[in-house]
């Protein structure tokens, strides 16, 4: 009764956080950029089976599943010549549950500093956003288990920054039908963030029109913004596999669905599929579905993947499905090394972007 009480309740509150509609209006976007080559080689659709030191950014609950200290390591090229790095690390803490802590990192790199005057400046200056959290998880029975994790984030540009802190909270249920597992979550729900640095000083005449009155050192004032708060719910199933529906002692397969519902986007959903051969290769293929609107006069649709067509349409609608696909190898493959390790590699498809590749290293001691 009492861990039926415990998912009713996460359940309401999901559902209340998850009617908040404001597109277009969250600071620290760099939340959104998917962790680690596993999750998104199977479309983002993680919510439910995710029990690495990844965790942390999909769902926490998920690092309640550790046995031993797990470190996971993720950098790579992001879009636009950025670069973003991932750092988790899960610790078990005996009875009480497990403790992670993870670093979030996107590194936008130098730029020059123009204006309209001046197109030219050989001044440059750097952008940069980051959180640090702590996250705990903790097996409420065999099957249930729940996790939070805490986060500061900041982002800066030039001699201007930010700060705010948020929280996520998650759970995960094993039903013990065919592996299946149920997960939901909620992310970066916290505090406003609002720029503030030297860069907004400027100089101003409040009364040009007398021209008597010097400059003077005004500040300009900033709009404070909210973080990109995230509501997730998926499952994940085995329907091949050694104790599946489908008895198989040499192939494992796992089917995952995700439903997103961002404060500040179309709800959308985001599925994959994780195929084990040989007890350590691991086959991965993925897809994203958003649906994604232009807004001008006329009625009109999507019929190119083409940035240029897609703004020449007015008010132009319709589906965007992103792929995703990749593979991993774990120790399993590797009986002599005496560590628990996995090198995982994930093509993801961005569109008019391009595609990014990502390579993750995960270990446990």
């Amino acid at each position: 009764m009492k861990k039926n009480m415990i998912i009713a309740v996460i359940s309401i509150n999901c559902c209340l956080f998850a009617q908040f509609d404001n597109t277009g209006t969250s600071a620290a976007n760099f939340l959104k950029i998917g962790v680690g080559s596993r999750a998104m080689a199977l479309g983002g659709a993680f919510t439910a089976s995710v029990s690495d030191a990844s965790a942390l950014h999909w769902n926490p609950a998920g690092i309640a599943h550790a046995t031993d200290i797990q470190i996971l390591l993720t950098q790579y090229n992001w879009i636009a010549d950025m670069k973003h790095s991932y750092f988790g690390l899960v610790i078990p803490v005996g009875s009480i549950g497990n403790l992670g802590i993870s670093l979030n990192n996107l590194d936008m790199g130098e730029m020059k500093k123009t204006t309209e005057l001046d197109q030219d400046s050989k001044v440059v200056f750097r952008a940069s956003d980051v959180a640090l959290g702590l996250g705990f998880g903790r097996k409420i029975s065999d099957r249930f288990t729940v996790g939070i994790h805490g986060k500061i984030i900041r982002e800066t540009i030039s001699f201007s920054s930010a700060t705010a802190f948020g929280f996520d909270v998650g759970s995960q249920y094993q039903t013990g039908f065919s592996g299946l597992i149920i997960g939901m979550a909620i992310s970066n729900f916290g505090t406003k963030m609002q720029l503030k640095g030297t860069d907004l000083k400027v100089d101003t005449d409040a009364y040009e029109d007398q021209d008597a009155n010097p400059d003077v050192i005004a500040q300009l004032q900033t709009e404070e913004w909210s973080l990109p708060m995230t509501y997730r719910a998926g499952f994940a199933i085995t329907p091949v596999g050694p104790n599946a529906i489908v008895k198989n002692d040499a192939l494992e397969a796992t089917v995952s669905i995700d439903y997103y519902d961002p404060r500040d986007y179309n709800p959308y959903y985001a599925g994959g599929v994780e195929v084990k051969v040989m007890g350590g290769l691991y086959l991965r293929a993925g897809l994203e579905n958003k649906f994604i609107q232009f807004n001008d006069d006329n009625d009109d649709s999507i019929k190119s993947d083409d940035l240029s067509d897609m703004l020449d349409k007015d008010n132009a609608h319709g589906y965007s499905n992103k792929a995703a696909y990749g593979f991993g190898l774990s120790s399993a493959m590797f009986p002599l090394i005496p560590y628990n390790f996995s090198v995982d590699y994930s093509v993801s498809d961005m569109g008019v972007l391009g595609q990014v590749n990502r390579l993750t290293f995960s270990i446990g001691l």
